[in-house]
């Protein structure tokens, strides 16, 4: 039965991002399903599903890895998790390097967030508004009560919505398609509980959003910025309103609702300032443009913030390869703001792309001996310390940034590189493995843990452990496949 429920859930899981119908619901009319969806699936297969649907999406859909954005829009989550009716669940928040204008939430409490999305907040009061939006979808448990109330659609049906979800949010051809050819196998009556569920969801997301200390008027903001693009852009609807229907109704509704709420002005955080401009940065395009898009912006003091757009220049320019001017450009952000994490960083970076590695190092050292706990700063160093071959320093860093965020396969990635440059060919491949598996590719896990067992020796308690991990890994494929 739990098979059978997983798959099904894997299928309808997204459904919450098509909010096909744009019609507005009342939420006096909400159903408690909450009984019934506890008995399709409790909340820790709803999380070890999440897990699991994670990992397939790294096959599809682009993670933007870099660790300063990443700590960001986790941070942020977490602050409003704290203020939500289920402060005590395990969320994870994380970034899709896209340019369209869309968030999602997935089973368990997995919330992505596009790149486009960030850059189209004009406050990090609306970010913080969509952020909360989507984790009320998790702690109202919408995607199960979804389920609960969808047990006639035929598994092929959701399997097949699954699919072209997650095709189109990979950017690929085909995928709107796919939804278009299947979504009629969907009950009537389901697709009416997700534009219940929307209404629901911007309801409790306000009061997060108010409990938080951001002001509620953001989410309204927000809305009326998405429509007033539309209205702009007729022929390429955003991604975010073909997910999340706008109507006039709804943002009148969630106005009246926010002016019930004191007005509660707050200025950007310095960090949303400056991960929107390393996005704009990064992204795709001609880096020499890019470069000049910034410049041209502190010459004619096209900002609203000087210091990120400073940061989002020199960031430009080392990716540009020129060290040189961006170690500049840094040197005026330090001499501002000297103890600034992610300007050592950027210093400790135009070192290392400049061949200057001990200066680079001891930049690392001082910046880690005040900020031990920041994870980003961790990821840095370590590669910095894997780049001039000190692998087991690396190899120590790595496992303490692993214990808070277990699930990276960036940092496996790098400690299987750490423990190959000192010879342990065992603690190697285990880490590989790691890699693999949460890339969301097990079968290339697995032949690594046997490779792990060549280098295991006669060691029981080694040779038990890797043979556990792949009968654990061979069990949850077999889900998948239907056996």
């Amino acid at each position: 039965m739990w098979r059978k429920s997983c798959r099904a859930l894997l299928a309808v899981t997204l459904l919450c991002q098509l909010g096909q119908a744009p019609a507005y619901a009342d939420t006096a009319n909400l159903p408690d399903l909450g009984d019934e969806s506890l008995a399709v699936i409790s909340p820790a297969q709803e999380r070890k599903l999440g897990e699991d649907l994670m990992r397939q999406s790294r096959r599809t859909l682009a993670f933007m890895d870099d660790p300063e954005v990443s700590e960001y829009i986790q941070s942020l989550g977490r602050k409003l998790v704290s203020h939500s009716d289920n402060p005590q669940q395990d969320f994870r928040f994380f970034i899709i390097d896209n340019p369209t204008i869309n968030a999602f939430a997935l089973p368990g409490g997995f919330i992505g967030v596009h790149t486009g999305l960030i850059l189209a907040t004009q406050s990090e009061a609306e970010l913080a508004s969509v952020l909360a939006h989507e984790t009320a979808h998790i702690t109202q448990r919408h995607i199960p009560r979804m389920i609960a109330e969808s047990q006639r659609t035929t598994l092929p049906a959701m399997a097949a919505i699954l699919a072209g979800i997650l095709l189109a949010s990979s950017g690929h051809q085909g995928g709107e398609a796919a939804i278009a050819l299947t979504s009629a196998a969907v009950a009537q009556k389901g697709i009416n509980y997700t534009r219940t569920f929307e209404e629901e969801a911007d309801r409790i997301g306000m009061q997060i959003l108010a409990r938080s200390d951001f002001d509620p008027r953001a989410m309204p903001t927000f809305f009326e910025h998405m429509q007033n693009l539309n209205r702009l852009n007729e022929t390429s609807l955003p991604e975010f309103l073909r997910t999340h229907p706008v109507t006039t109704n709804r943002i009148a509704d969630s106005r009246n609702r926010a002016e019930q709420y004191p007005a509660r002005p707050v200025s950007d955080s310095d960090d949303f300032q400056h991960v929107r401009a390393k996005i704009r940065a990064l992204a795709e395009g001609n880096p020499e443009e890019i470069v000049r898009g910034f410049r041209e912006n502190l010459a004619q003091g096209k900002y609203r913030n000087v210091d990120a757009e400073r940061y989002g220049y020199a960031v430009a320019l080392l990716r540009a390869r020129q060290p040189a001017a961006a170690r500049a450009e840094v040197q005026k952000l330090i001499e501002r703001q000297p103890n600034k994490t992610s300007y050592r960083i950027l210093e400790a970076e135009t070192e290392m792309a400049m061949t200057h590695y001990k200066q680079a190092l001891g930049i690392y050292a001082d910046a880690y001996a005040k900020s031990s706990s920041h994870v980003a700063l961790v990821q840095y160093y370590a590669s910095a310390l894997l780049k001039t071959d000190h692998y087991r320093q690396a190899r120590d860093l790595l496992k303490t940034a692993l214990q808070q965020r277990p699930e990276s396969p960036v940092l496996y990635q790098m400690l299987a590189q750490a423990a190959g440059g000192m010879g342990s060919s065992y603690e190697s491949h285990k880490a590989l493995a790691e890699h693999y598996y949460f890339s969301g590719n097990p079968n290339a896990a697995i032949q690594q843990l046997q490779l792990a067992t060549r280098y295991a020796g006669d060691d029981f308690y080694l040779q038990s452990s890797l043979e556990a991990r792949i009968a654990a890994i061979k069990e949850e494929m077999a889900v998948y496949q239907g056996k």
